[in-house]
């Protein structure tokens, strides 16, 4: 019964320690499997990053991109208003001209042609200062605004 006795308790004690054994293989799997797992969400954190600075990165190119062709578009309708108010002014130079012809031509209508030449070039310059400030203004406005944005654009990055 002793040597019986033994060996039951020598089993036991063998099965005690495979058991042992295997939880221990157990934790190591599930310790190798966590750390697995952390390095891959490691990895698409970092991917992540890269991505959201590359995101950035690429929209601060377009701001700086609208930008440019917002500048482009200001200088090219400034240019057409200047040629507009150099033809506008020729024209003006002209018709007074033609008024000026016209006003030797009939002596006895010399003052009212004066008048009503002085009158038209008078409203020419006002509608040509009018344009020229509201133009300013839309100018000033929109590139205040590409700065902002461009400004925010930058903070943001």
């Amino acid at each position: 019964r002793q040597a019986e006795d033994a060996a039951r308790k020598e089993a036991e004690e063998a099965a005690r320690n495979a058991d042992q054994e295997r939880k221990a293989r157990e934790a190591e799997e599930a310790a190798k499997q966590a750390a697995a797992e952390a390095a891959h969400k490691a990895e698409e954190d970092r991917k992540a990053r890269e991505a959201e600075v590359a995101a950035k990165e690429k929209a601060a190119e377009e701001a700086a991109r609208r930008l440019e062709e917002a500048a482009s578009k200001a200088d090219e309708a400034t240019r057409k208003f200047e040629e507009t108010a150099n033809k506008a002014a020729q024209d003006t130079v002209h018709q007074a001209e033609e008024e000026r012809k016209a006003r030797e031509a009939e002596e006895t209508t010399k003052k009212e042609v004066a008048e009503e030449a002085a009158h038209k070039l008078a409203q020419a310059a006002r509608k040509a200062d009018e344009a020229t400030r509201k133009f300013e203004e839309t100018a000033k406005k929109t590139a205040e605004s590409s700065a902002r944005q461009a400004e925010e654009e930058r903070r943001a990055r």
